[in-house]
């Protein structure tokens, strides 16, 4: 590269942009990109949450000092890049370096060898102000590393001498020394009063490295976007123009809450406002207590108003300055897109003009302010297919999974937190980002072992940097929720003992809101609910269960059928497709007969939805409906029928099923004023056959796992139910849940049961100590030194145990079974062939009469109106 062009030689680069045919386009100086990323930094440091979050985590305030010396190590994070390899990367083509340049080289580990003493590059370091720096504590080093660090991983230097020759300089080209120096310059000219003598150690506190980090690796994503940090220009002195830059980007994307703030405390709406109008049920009211703690658990039925009564806390931490962004996390993808719009239309109400973004944060499936992102190559995203489009730069956390958490509002999937908890790449950006919100976790009881353990990892960090969380629950047994309660912020201590006896446990109230010291009784929402229920052993028989359905519809009755598992939600409708006298009774979409369940393209799931919705919500039509489904019916939706048929589930299971129950006022045949159950059980009403060979969902399989695999629970809960033909929900609710998934209640039941169900005890008990084993193995221990631990590599970490599942892409212009080509289709880890590589896509696709079937590796799979089969080959 000649002197004429447009990087010389003797020049560093931090950014390039390339032509198509890879020659440099243009050009941003090493140094400037460094100034960049330290503005964003400062800047970021004091939005009110974020620093919040430093602070706590440091154990103490931080002065203006604190933050410039931070700064200064912000800056230094990629000093590694002054290295002669990485300046190489001028040359895209490795056979195009002159001679005597090094090879390509990377910045992170390189970067950290300037500072190893057995690395003999003192020379070059003490061109930077590592005296000085030295006088800044112990913990300044660490803090660097965290710096440097900034790719998504900790770093971890090694011993060899292996990077001199990179850092040495290229005969009448390039001179590592002369950028490090300048470096060094501008370190004590942006940031003066860091240098200044006396001044306290820089914060030591494990927690505060990683949060640094983190919030190192958001100011570097920040300062590398062109939106917001155009390449220098000419004669252009970019310390002058970046402090400015960075709080544009800043107050673009939202992390700068300030603004809304000061809105909504100049309007001070009050609940009704904020909710269409209507006045606050009991548990919402109370969750506007301002003397509630940081993690509240909040314990209600089906259909009384959790979602607002969370949203109310957040609006409430809000205006006093407590959070600065949301994060609702629900357990599936479907929930999460129901609930989306519900909170963008409360912004709406509460900012009629610019209010806060609200993200769809599912990878695959993003939106931002109801506009749809649609992939483009290099990673980019295009907005509403517009390029031009003026928003697009406020939805800059809906453009990577990565930085979903940086949004103002965001509603997703509980594994985006998750991640968090994990020694996964950026993990610290999203603690960091994660650290401003209130968390809202819905359907915590669903977790397994391995999810419970990261997710209190997750809020064990979150509230110790002064993060706030609301656990939402139809009911949680009091084992689980003494175990999140005792997950107190440092210095604070919790009055609930870690297991409650029994009788204890039955009396603790309900609905109930609880923070660490006790559950606050509040006043149910509405009436009483009666419920008969019965057992009929029938589960093996979907003829049978087809007539049940069919004697209720003949009466003109909703009837809800919840199998636990899709074949046999299949076999049902097969079943009940053969019997029916009228069609019309059968759930349709478009005219076509289907039921629900998690196997639909993410093109046909939301017409499910929404058909489900209309023919089984609030202003639901008259007349005979027979829906199937599994336990996508269980929640997020919300739909009223008349009568239920569903598979034996554990207790707090069924309580949701039943939820779908006189879930509004609306007319009813005689036979059913009173809401009644049908629950399917095995022949003769014996659980025990299921000990060794798990069916219909029921019992663990032999190497463990299963959807119910708890049979001690499952008896407990089916002896309930010949105990109780009748309740009042959610009156028992309390009591049911606790005498069927009790420690003391199981522990009886096993010894009453003999030797077998002792041994499945102990399997069971296996099992949840080998996840809780992996869990800690993977989780990110923020109590530790950062970089102390490396990330695992060629090992899968991830926020659900076990195989993941995939999802497939097609380029169908076909129509599917309701009308809808596909296009993209989730696909259970148990479906897929053993050995399937990462990068599999289907194969021999066909498209016949609205039925598609294609090879995945060595499976053969059809998708039709009754959603993905894999079959036998023939």
């Amino acid at each position: 590269m000649s002197d004429d062009q447009v990087l010389k030689n003797s020049e560093a680069f931090g950014k390039l942009e390339r032509g198509a045919d890879g020659c440099v386009l243009r050009w941003h100086p090493l140094i400037d990109h460094m100034i960049d990323v330290a503005a964003c930094f400062h800047r970021l440091a004091h939005c009110r949450s974020i620093r919040r979050a430093m602070e706590r985590s440091a154990g103490r305030q931080l002065t203006s000092q604190d933050i410039s010396r931070l700064a200064v190590l912000a800056f230094l994070h990629d000093v590694g890049k002054a290295n002669s390899g990485f300046q190489a990367k001028r040359w895209k083509d490795k056979r195009d370096i002159p001679r005597y340049w090094p090879l390509h080289a990377g910045h992170g580990v390189e970067g950290l060898k300037l500072f190893n003493p057995d690395n003999r590059l003192d020379g070059l370091m003490m061109l930077l102000p590592v005296e000085h720096m030295s006088l800044w504590g112990d913990a300044c080093y660490r803090l660097l590393v965290a710096s440097i660090s900034h790719h998504g991983r900790p770093l971890v230097d090694g011993p060899a001498d292996w990077s001199r020759s990179i850092w040495k300089a290229v005969p009448n080209a390039y001179d590592p020394a002369v950028s490090l120096k300048e470096i060094g310059c501008y370190a004590r000219y942006l940031y003066p009063l860091a240098f200044e003598a006396d001044g306290e150690d820089l914060p030591g506190a494990s927690a505060f490295g990683h949060l640094f980090a983190g919030l190192v690796q958001l100011a570097d994503w920040l300062g590398s976007d062109t939106r917001f940090f155009e390449y220098s220009g000419p004669g252009e002195a970019r310390a002058v123009s970046a402090p400015k830059l960075a709080d544009d980007a800043i107050t673009t994307l939202g992390l700068n809450a300030e603004d809304w703030r000061e809105r909504l405390t100049a309007t001070e709406p009050d609940f009704a406002r904020t909710f269409e109008g209507f006045p606050p049920h009991p548990i919402q009211a109370a969750m506007g207590d301002e003397s509630l703690g940081p993690l509240v658990i909040l314990e209600s039925e089906t259909g009384s108003g959790k979602t607002e009564a969370a949203l109310w806390r957040y609006l409430r931490l809000f205006r006093a300055g407590e959070v600065d962004s949301l994060y609702f996390a629900l357990p599936t993808r479907v929930a999460a897109s129901q609930l989306y719009k519900r909170v963008q239309d409360t912004l709406d109400r509460l900012w009629p003009e610019n209010p806060p973004l609200a993200l769809r944060a599912l990878p695959g499936y993003v939106a931002a302010d109801g506009q749809e992102a649609r992939a483009l190559p290099d990673f980019k995203v295009l907005w509403a297919d517009n390029p031009d489009d003026q928003a697009a730069p406020q939805r800059w956390a809906g453009e990577n999974a990565k930085r979903f958490l940086a949004a103002p509002v965001a509603v997703g999937t509980i594994d985006q937190a998750l991640l968090g908890a994990l020694q996964v790449p950026h993990a610290h950006l999203r603690h960091a980002t994660l650290a401003r919100s209130l968390l809202v976790v819905d359907e915590v009881h669903a977790s397994d072992a391995y999810m419970t353990v990261l997710l209190e990892q997750l809020l064990k960090a979150h509230l110790n940097c002064g993060g706030h969380a609301v656990l939402l629950s139809a009911t949680l047994g009091s084992s689980a929720r003494s175990r999140y309660l005792r997950l107190t912020p440092q210095g604070r201590t919790s009055s609930l003992p870690p297991v409650m006896p029994f009788d204890v446990a039955c009396n603790v109230p309900y609905p109930a809101i609880s923070d660490s010291h006790s559950p606050r009784r509040v006043a149910r929402t509405g009436q009483s609910k009666p419920v008969r229920w019965s057992t009929r052993d029938i589960i093996d028989s979907p003829e049978q269960i087809a007539e049940l359905a069919l004697a209720a519809a003949a009466q003109g009755a909703k009837v809800l059928i919840v199998r636990n598992t899709v074949p046999a939600a299949i076999a049902t409708l097969a079943a009940l497709e053969a019997q029916v006298p009228d069609p019309a009774w059968l759930f349709q979409v478009n005219g076509v007969v289907t039921l629900h369940h998690s196997r639909f393209s993410r093109q046909d799931r939301p017409l499910l939805d929404a058909e489900i919705e209309l023919r089984l919500g609030k202003e639901r039509p008259s007349g005979a409906l027979i829906v199937v489904g599994t336990q996508t019916l269980e929640q997020s939706l919300d739909i009223d029928a008349d009568f239920l048929i569903t598979d034996l589930c554990p207790m707090d299971v069924l309580l949701q099923r039943v939820g779908r129950l006189h879930r509004h006022a609306n007319e009813r045949p005689a036979t059913y004023r009173i809401a009644q159950v049908v629950i399917l059980t095995p022949a003769g009403n014996d659980l025990a056959p299921l000990l060794d060979h798990a069916k219909n969902g029921l019992g663990r399989h032999r190497n463990g796992g299963g959807v119910y695999d708890d049979l001690r629970i499952l008896e407990a809960t089916h002896r309930l139910l010949a105990d109780k033909p009748e309740v009042n929900i959610p009156d028992d609710n309390r009591y049911l849940v606790e005498a069927a998934t009790h420690p003391a209640r199981l522990e009886a039941l096993q010894t009453e049961l003999g030797e077998a169900w002792q041994s499945l005890a102990a399997k069971l008990e296996g099992d949840t100590s080998a996840e809780n084993t992996i869990a800690h193995l993977h989780t990110l221990n923020v109590e530790k030194e950062f970089g102390e631990e490396e990330f695992p590599t060629g090992v899968q970490v991830g926020t659900r145990l076990g195989a993941q599942d995939r999802v497939v892409h097609f380029d169908l212009q076909q129509p599917g079974p309701f009308g809808e080509p596909l296009k993209s289709l989730p696909i259970r880890h148990h479906l897929l062939p053993k050995d399937l590589p990462l990068d599999a896509e289907p194969t021999a696709v066909a498209h016949q009469q609205d039925c598609a079937t294609f090879r995945l590796g060595e499976a053969l799979f059809r998708y039709s109106r009754l959603g993905l089969e894999r079959l036998k080959d023939q």
